[in-house]
């Protein structure tokens, strides 16, 4: 990769800014009070070209324990820590909680510096190694390479530079391929330009110009300039940090902690499902409605604690947590958080989001633990499956699908098409329903059409619009009729002008079939000149249902008021195909002496024509569609 992002960790005052200025330059402590205290209060970043020609952004992050907030929030989106200690005073309480912390964040790549050597004499640095391998014993730096540097004389400098660029070959490519995403770490603005917010890029690609949401405000924004290590940019790809010119925002409105990303590509939420690991040095269990802080990001949220299938979660043990969040977060499956106590302050877990759309949990239900368990450990099927199940609409993008799991497209779409062979999901159009879904939507029509056909026996059945508005209101009509096809095709349904169920039929007793008669007599007698719905309904309300029942069988509806024998209907459009082929054009007056209809007839029985697509009215004429 062409950019990666470095991270500094270690106790204060162990030398983490002089390390980054000796190597970059750069020097990260800016403000006034960081340079009179010693010390990182805020993130400071620095950059360097490595020698096989990649650029390291560097974070250094704050080492005193009052900033430790700080620190978690410049770990997001990192690719190699250099873990800094003391020659002189070794592994200390802050460097195990910044370990603690790393391990939990799931940082995989450490070089551990032991830096300010030539402070101390050679027989003590060797006593301090071993001590920080004990102490490392069983972490994920165990196996870590160690440098000795001292940055004031530049020993061991150029080494440790080699062993950077040499881990960074070994980097995975951050996903690109994904919706773009990043934890915003600072926000200030620039006279003459402007909101500038920073952060690392952690998914995803930017481009100038791009709109974006910064969640969980949901404020609308544009891309108006990128910058990559005070370069101005074109495009930015994951992994890289990043400082963004944002339009249409006030300063004032962002803060850390925010998210910048691309619309419906997280979820905000009040409350979250994790699997949660309790460090074994943590001073007490996770009792139910605990007090925690949760960082994830940049963002520190206080939360309740609600455990799920356990009583509480024991110092050295992992279980199922749902957290009720005091804020709200914009959050995706698989990111990972820390915990903090709430008061003495001090890292006692982490773990990773399992479900950021979760309802209030029965705590000892199996069912609710077995779900939590394969959306733990599920299979890319079991989880496409399971997030659809979940969501409240019917059709699902492979597109969110794709942003909820943090996989690229191309590699969902096959899972996808598998599933769908498999008949594990139902595509209509470009969009996906499982298949659990499909068959609560069939029993549901079936409920619904049942009781109608019981209420309006004469009626051939539920209007497309009705139906869709009583279980589908929220799907396209294109889609819906998609879905009708499908139940068709099973022979649930019949799909024509109405919707009904396969096996029903319209009967009618014997003073119903007097009346129907009766209605058809009328108007066969009336031919092109139809008395009004009122008129054939008289004081018998009945026969509207009647009237609707013989709707496209042996009457032809017009508009709302008026309907037609069907064959007189029929000849009708006959009369005009061959008038308009023979003439090219018709006029309304034509098409009353042709039929011997009257003015206001002829109007409706051509409008009615156009709404079919048999003709369209040019001006005064009438031309075939």
């Amino acid at each position: 990769m062409d950019h990666i992002v470095i991270g500094t960790a270690g106790h204060v005052d162990h030398g983490k800014t002089t390390l980054i200025k000796v190597m970059t330059g750069i020097e990260t402590d800016t403000t006034v009070e960081e340079k009179t205290r010693g010390l990182s209060i805020n993130l400071g970043f620095a950059y360097m070209d490595l020698p096989s020609g990649k650029r390291a952004g560097i974070v250094d992050v704050p080492g005193h324990e009052k900033f430790i907030k700080n620190m978690m929030a410049g770990l997001s989106g990192i690719h190699l820590i250099l873990l800094v200690i003391d020659a002189g005073e070794g592994v200390m309480p802050q460097t195990k909680e910044h370990i603690d912390i790393l391990q939990m964040l799931g940082i995989k790549k450490y070089i551990i510096v032991l830096t300010k050597v030539n402070t101390v004499d050679e027989e003590l640095v060797e006593l301090v190694v071993e001590d920080i391998q004990e102490q490392l014993e069983g972490t994920l730096l165990e196996e870590a390479p160690i440098y000795k540097v001292d940055s004031l004389s530049g020993t061991g400098i150029n080494e440790l530079i080699s062993k950077i660029d040499e881990e960074s070959q070994k980097i995975e490519r951050s996903n690109s391929l994904v919706s773009p995403r990043m934890h915003i770490d600072r926000v200030f603005s620039v006279k003459g330009f402007g909101t500038i917010v920073t952060g690392t890029l952690i998914e995803g690609t930017l481009h100038v110009n791009d709109e974006l949401i910064i969640f969980p405000k949901e404020l609308r924004t544009k891309i108006r300039n990128i910058q990559v290590h005070e370069k101005n940019v074109n495009e930015a790809s994951a992994g890289m940090r990043v400082a963004l010119n944002l339009a249409n925002v006030h300063v004032n409105d962002l803060s850390r902690g925010d998210t910048l990303a691309s619309s419906g590509s997280v979820q905000k939420t009040w409350m979250i499902d994790v699997k949660a690991a309790l460090l074994p040095h943590a001073e007490n269990p996770i009792n139910l409605w605990d007090r925690l802080r949760l960082y994830i990001g940049t963002r520190e949220v206080l939360c309740r604690a609600v455990p799920i299938g356990v009583e509480r979660l024991e110092p050295g043990e992992e279980a199922f947590l749902q957290l009720r969040l005091e804020e709200e977060i914009a959050a995706k499956k698989g990111d990972k958080y820390i915990l903090r106590s709430y008061s003495p302050m001090h890292v006692i877990g982490g773990g990773v989001i399992l479900d950021t759309l979760p309802t209030k949990h029965r705590r000892f239900n199996e069912h609710t633990i077995e779900t939590l368990k394969t959306r733990e450990k599920g299979s890319t099927s079991e989880l496409i499956a399971d997030f659809m199940n979940r969501k409240e609409d019917l059709l699902t993008s492979m597109e969110e699908t794709a942003s909820y799991l943090g996989m690229p497209q191309t590699e969902v779409i096959e899972y996808m098409g598998e599933m769908v062979k498999k008949n594990q999901l139902i595509k209509v159009h470009q969009l996906y329903m499982s298949s659990l879904k499909y068959e609560k939507l069939k029993k549901d029509i079936t409920a619904i059409l049942d009781r109608y056909h019981k209420s309006f026996r004469l009626r051939t059945g539920i209007t497309k619009e009705e139906l869709r508005s009583r279980v589908a209101s929220n799907v396209k009509s294109k889609d819906f009729d998609k879905l009708l096809q499908l139940l068709a095709d099973e022979k649930v349904i019949k799909n024509h002008e109405t919707i009904s169920l396969s096996e029903f039929t319209v009967t009618y007793n014997k003073y119903q079939l007097k009346d129907k008669e009766d209605i058809e007599q009328k108007l066969k007698k009336a031919g092109f000149t139809p008395p009004s719905e009122l008129e054939l309904i008289g004081d018998n309300k009945e026969r509207k249902e009647l009237i609707d029942s013989l709707t496209g069988k042996t009457i032809v509806r017009l508009d709302s008021e008026t309907v037609m024998f069907k064959d007189y209907y029929e000849e009708a459009v006959q009369k005009v195909i061959n008038f308009i082929k023979q003439n090219g054009k018709m006029t309304l007056a034509e098409f009353r002496d042709m039929t011997g209809s009257s003015r206001k007839y002829s109007m409706i029985i051509l409008e009615c024509l156009d709404k079919n697509k048999i003709t369209k009215r040019v001006e005064n004429f009438r031309l075939l569609y």
